[in-house]
């Protein structure tokens, strides 16, 4: 009792316990508060710094290259990648049922062609060629804009339903092929004068001696009786023979066509009785209408479908990244014909003819030889250790640059007819001697080339123009999906 009255007789001290005990309380509440605070405001910090994270290193917006300012995305390369995989896939199994039409099995060396270009070894290489091509895309684009030179959303939209073989305005007429070329020129008498070709020698009649030719009658006449008499032995054996068959032939002829005549007959009645009676249904009249076969027409729908389900089966790009590479190609086929108008159907060439040895000693003495006058071809043929050499170590007509530097303006330099000095290229020593230099039609293939070479100096000058910049990490990123099919 004593200490239970002492507690209430001592209020203060009762008092001052409870404030230090709940200030206490108060301490611990507001630490762990604070504590709380912390921990979440870090949970948020993460979260932030993982958003900004995957933002930055999302393939959609991790760029690999730039064009000015263009920006060719990660995710962009990555799907070019993989439809330059898929379309070298497509080619070999063309290729495939191109040997299986024949009845041929394909060769290993072009299957293991194509295995090696998707082989996880030559991806690096794979990487550098598709992300160069999509710069030389961009570089593409700014140029044509410079020029004015557009392609609208229509031409995509077409272009693109052609791919699936859907043309909803009827199929385009072919187009007319590019203008005919000029024939090559035959070759003058001064080209001949130089070539100095030797004329292929005709056959001559050897003169037979009198012995031979008397010979020759008495064989000729002793073969010509022997010959008479085995003719007329045979004559007579096979008209014998003849005549034998003849006659058998004639009794199996009649007897076969008196019952010929009997089955022929029974055929007519029958034929006439099927054809009165379809006659007769024929004139009744008849309420079901006659459909003719008409072909499937390739509608709208179809192509949609088809389309659906080319891309539901598509994990490698999407229809839009398909498009837009069309477009990049209808606008290089627009700029390659804007070049091609204002290119010229002929060019500065020459055309020569060499030989080519290790050391300018061996160059020397051919030329010596020839200058003593022995023909060139000759000469070619024994010593000259170029691929040409059977043929004289013609190289036909090049133009300026297709041969290099030092050979190039050796030949382009002198005059028609001479032989150079011997001339040092890195394949050797050469003796060149030109047959011609003019200007001189392009071939079909040549001039090809030549449009090629046009639309590369083009971009080359319109790259110069742009600030461009390329991952050089950028096979660590190039796919290797899909595999190789074979």
């Amino acid at each position: 009792m004593a200490n239970d009255n002492k507690e209430i007789l001592n209020p203060r001290e009762n008092n001052k316990t409870n404030r230090e005990r709940r200030e206490q309380e108060e301490k611990q509440t507001r630490i762990l508060r604070l504590g709380g605070m912390i921990g979440v405001g870090l949970v948020v910090l993460l979260v932030i710094v993982g958003l900004i994270v995957g933002i930055i290193t999302k393939p959609s917006r991790k760029v690999v290259a730039k064009v000015g300012d263009e920006k060719i995305t990660l995710e962009d390369f990555q799907s070019k990648v993989r439809m330059q995989r898929s379309n070298m896939n497509s080619n070999y199994q063309y290729m495939a049922q191109l040997y299986s039409m024949f009845g041929m099995e394909m060769d290993e060396s072009t299957r293991e062609s194509y295995a090696m270009q998707m082989s996880d070894a030559y991806k690096g290489l794979l990487g550098q060629q598709v992300l160069s091509n999509m710069v030389d895309q961009r570089v593409l684009a700014y140029g044509a804009a410079k020029e004015g030179i557009t392609v609208s959303n229509d031409e995509v939209e077409a272009y693109y339903k052609s791919m699936f073989g859907y043309y909803p305005d009827g199929t385009p007429t072919a187009s007319p092929t590019d203008e005919p070329f000029e024939a090559t020129p035959t070759v003058t008498d001064e080209q001949l004068a130089i070539l100095r070709y030797t004329e292929t020698p005709l056959p001559t009649e050897i003169p037979a001696e009198e012995e031979t030719e008397t010979a020759v009658e008495e064989t000729t006449e002793q073969a010509v009786e022997e010959t008479a008499e085995d003719v007329a032995e045979t004559a007579e054996e096979v008209v014998e023979e003849v005549a034998e068959t003849a006659e058998e032939t004639v009794a199996e002829a009649a007897e076969t066509a008196e019952e010929t005549v009997e089955e022929a007959a029974a055929e007519a009645e029958d034929l006439a009785a099927e054809t009165a009676e379809m006659v007769s249904e024929a004139l009744e009249p008849t309420n079901e209408p006659t459909i003719a076969p008409t072909p499937t027409v390739y509608t709208e729908d179809m192509f949609k479908q088809y389309e659906s389900v080319y891309f539901a089966n598509n994990f490698y790009y999407s229809k839009d990244f398909f498009k837009n590479e069309m477009k990049y190609e209808l606008l290089q086929d627009k700029v390659e014909e804007k070049i091609k108008s204002g290119l010229s159907r002929s060019a500065d060439m020459v055309w020569a003819r060499h030989i080519l040895v290790d050391t300018e000693e061996e160059a020397l003495a051919a030329l010596e030889r020839i200058n003593n006058g022995e023909e060139w071809g000759d000469v070619a043929a024994e010593v000259s250790k170029d691929s040409t050499a059977s043929n004289g170590g013609d190289l036909g007509w090049f133009t300026q640059g297709k041969m290099v530097q030092a050979f190039n303006d050796a030949a382009f330099s002198q005059e028609v007819g001479t032989i150079s000095d011997p001339v040092q290229t890195d394949f050797g020593w050469h003796l060149i001697q030109v047959i011609a230099h003019e200007d001189h039609p392009y071939t079909s293939g040549e001039f090809d080339t030549a449009v090629d070479d046009a639309y590369r100096a083009w971009l080359d000058g319109y790259a110069e123009q742009l600030d461009i910049t390329m991952d050089e990490n950028i096979a660590d990123k190039t796919p290797t999906d899909p595999a190789f099919v074979g």
